[in-house]
């Protein structure tokens, strides 16, 4: 099987990256399996920096996902040079939701290049933009969901070792402070971009959980210690 990075590194050619496109959850998949346990806090830190990176490899992959879109989409036009093509590349992500200030970038290089038309030109780096950033979309929505079913799945565990009555008290306010952050994760997973884990811990204000009240020994327990 291959691993995340190896689904990413696949995608170096047009033909490689169609099939991503074709099947994106299958990164999400690999992360998911590459994941250890997390039942202590620093091992919760480290799947949660291995999650964010997973979603930083996402955009790392997506420059080589738009050369070679403006490769195969600009192969017979001249005008907007190979520089400009990796400019366009590297800042990919910056575009999302700002389509049109590429296109207008776009048929300026372009009408400044001579082409015989800067408007096609220009309609052709968006759609090959276009292409590029919905599949960014699929691969983080499969992560994302992954980070907000981890965090979820935490969440009891974290708020039992929050109240334990035996673990030292500035262990038990450590994990309050855990479990409400997987509870902010789990509602927003994209949270965990706001800062590393051991960060946003530190941010939340100071809280101690009470510990679940202690049961009365009954009669009945008392006969049956006997």
């Amino acid at each position: 099987m291959s691993s995340a990075q190896q689904v990413l590194d696949q995608a170096y050619s047009l033909a490689r990256l169609e099939a991503l496109e074709a099947e994106p959850g299958a990164y999400a998949e690999r992360v998911a399996a590459e994941l250890g346990p997390a039942t202590t806090l620093p091992e919760l830190e480290a799947r949660d920096a291995m999650l964010v990176g997973a979603l930083g490899q996402i955009d790392a992959m997506l420059v080589r996902a738009m050369k070679i879109r403006l490769e195969h989409a600009l192969a017979a036009e001249p005008s907007i040079a190979a520089p400009t093509r990796n400019v366009f590349a590297h800042t990919i992500v910056s575009y999302a939701g700002r389509l049109s200030l590429l296109e207008d970038r776009a048929r300026d290089v372009a009408a400044r290049g001579r082409a015989a038309d800067p408007g096609a030109i220009a309609a052709a780096v968006v759609a090959a933009a276009r292409s590029v950033l919905a599949l960014r979309d699929a691969m983080r929505t499969g992560v994302l969901a992954l980070i907000r079913d981890l965090a979820q799945a935490a969440v009891p565990d974290a708020d039992r070792r929050a109240r334990d009555r035996n673990l030292d008290e500035p262990v038990r306010r450590r994990w309050s402070a855990a479990r409400r952050d997987l509870e902010a994760v789990a509602a927003d997973p994209a949270h965990v971009l706001a800062a590393a884990m051991p960060a946003r811990l530190s941010a939340l204000p100071d809280q101690l959980d009470e510990p679940d009240p202690e049961r009365e020994v009954t009669f009945a327990d008392m006969l049956e210690l006997d």
